[in-house]
């Protein structure tokens, strides 16, 4: 490694806890006060939405400079404001009224805005025009997902050498799609609009933008760096990223134990440690009572699920497993929003189970915490999984995983083999095949596991001692940076 630590510019689309509708926002909240604990110069850099402008507890400041941006034939004029996300952690907002002074992130309603193209090519164009007005010169840009996306092809248009773009596939399954009428809105050379380029089957790809031309590419974990690459995992884009392997990697996401640390949470009614476990029973008492659900109900496991109401989560198979779930002793309860058929496929469910079963609707950050101490199993089915993060979560707070081996959840969870033969005992369950039946034996043996206290309590401290905090993926990250940096070509 060289001795002088990087400038590193984090460019996305939501970040936490300024704007957030998922994972995205947690990693691009959290790395950049990693990096800086290991010596880099982060900085980040997001849209400017009317929710993050209406908080004036961010304090951000108008610094005065405009920012012109050429689209589709028109000048578009943004102005750039200035922040900090956490103490030495510069975030600069990229504000446009038309743009983004409206409500939600994507879109509202349940429906996605129509001009998303527009919106985010704007932003990416506007990062770059940023970059000269930045407290220092740039050498890295990681941009994530495909909102930032064309920051990649931009980059290589402006013909510098500094900075380079590093681009992160958070999830394959959001190609960012627009119809071939929009490419003038991207300011992009026609050259690119081709099959090595962002042509998607007839569509434009702001996804494949970042990936076909970004310095380095990430996957945040190992395993999805392995699974985009097959006709199952890639989405369409699968030769693409076979034809790119030499520049992939994959970096499994890190957890802010600051943040999640059931010894210190304020969301819980009781903390707890490793040490002494009885905070997390009543967790789990006075969540049952929150939901409405009877008070046997604390002798029996709970499962818990969070986050969005997806097809990709596995909802289906829930449904279709639901009778035998119960069946075998267990209570469900679901806090998340999605798509309308997965929120009431789950509504009717918790109208079918009313003694085993509570859905909450909507995003809810103290429950969420409240449901994953509470919690006895977190579950998580997924169809796919580039990283997952809730499991990370429930290790932590001594809350089992029961998932699907796919992405990171495989590389985060030790499958329970039933004996204990090296001293050291597993933190999970997992299922490979994406049906219900496999997914209830690995609720069964759950269960199972649960009615042996002794061994159960061994699986939760196994849990407890995993570390999946951000040093070991920050190191990666840097070192990746460095490599990119260091390379001539």
């Amino acid at each position: 490694m060289t001795s002088a630590k990087p400038n590193v510019l984090i460019a996305s689309s939501e970040v936490r806890p300024l704007a957030q509708t998922g994972g995205l926002a947690e990693v691009a909240g959290s790395l950049p006060g990693a990096l800086a604990a290991l010596g880099a110069r982060p900085a980040v850099i997001m849209p400017a939405y009317q929710a993050v402008l209406n908080n004036r507890a961010a304090g951000f400041r108008d610094t005065g400079v405009s920012l012109a941006v050429p689209q589709a034939g028109q000048i578009i004029e943004g102005r750039l404001l200035r922040g900090e996300l956490t103490p030495g952690v510069p975030v600069h907002l990229v504000a446009c009224d038309p743009f983004f002074d409206r409500p939600g992130l994507y879109g509202y309603g349940g429906l996605e805005y129509g001009d998303n193209p527009e919106r985010f090519a704007f932003f990416c164009q506007a990062v770059l025009a940023a970059l000269p007005h930045l407290d220092r010169p740039t050498d890295i840009i990681l941009a994530n997902d495909w909102q930032t996306g064309l920051l990649m092809p931009q980059l290589l248009e402006l013909g510098l050498d500094r900075p380079r773009g590093v681009f992160v596939i958070h999830n394959m399954g959001y190609l960012g799609l627009a119809p071939p009428g929009k490419w003038p809105v991207l300011n992009l050379p026609a050259s690119y609009n081709n099959f090595d380029g962002l042509e998607y089957f007839g569509q434009i790809s702001l996804l494949k933008a970042g990936l076909v031309f970004s310095r380095a590419l990430v996957t945040v974990s190992p395993s999805y760096a392995r699974e985009v690459q097959t006709p199952e995992g890639g989405h369409g884009l699968d030769g693409t990223m076979r034809h790119h392997a030499h520049k992939l990697t994959g970096i499994l996401n890190g957890v802010d134990y600051q943040l999640w640390n059931p010894g210190a949470d304020p969301f819980l009614p009781a903390n707890y440690d490793a040490g002494d476990l009885s905070g997390k029973r009543v967790c789990k008492k006075e969540l049952l009572a929150e939901m409405g659900l009877p008070p046997a109900a604390a002798g029996q496991p709970l499962i818990g699920m969070v986050g969005r109401l997806t097809a990709q989560k596995g909802l289906s198979l829930v449904a279709e497993a639901a009778e035998d779930i119960f069946r075998a002793g267990a209570v469900l309860v679901v806090l998340g929003s999605g798509e309308p058929v997965y929120e009431n496929m789950i509504r009717v469910l918790a109208e079918r189970f009313p003694e085993q079963c509570r859905a909450v609707f909507g995003y809810d950050e103290a429950l969420s915490h409240r449901l994953i101490a509470g919690a006895d199993f977190i579950m998580l089915p997924s169809m796919y999984e580039p990283c997952g993060l809730a499991q990370l979560y429930a290790l932590r707070y001594g809350t089992v995983p029961i998932v699907r081996a796919v992405g990171g959840l495989n590389d985060t969870v030790r499958d329970f083999a039933g004996d204990n033969p090296e001293g050291l005992w597993d933190t999970g369950f997992k299922f490979s095949q994406f049906q219900a039946k496999a997914m209830v034996l690995a609720v069964r043996r759950a269960v199972e596991l649960f009615a042996s206290p002794a061994d159960f309590q061994a699986m939760i401290q196994a849990g407890l001692k995993e570390d999946f905090s951000w040093n070991s993926s920050a190191r990666q990250y840097l070192e990746l940076f460095e490599k990119v940096l260091e390379n001539t070509d």
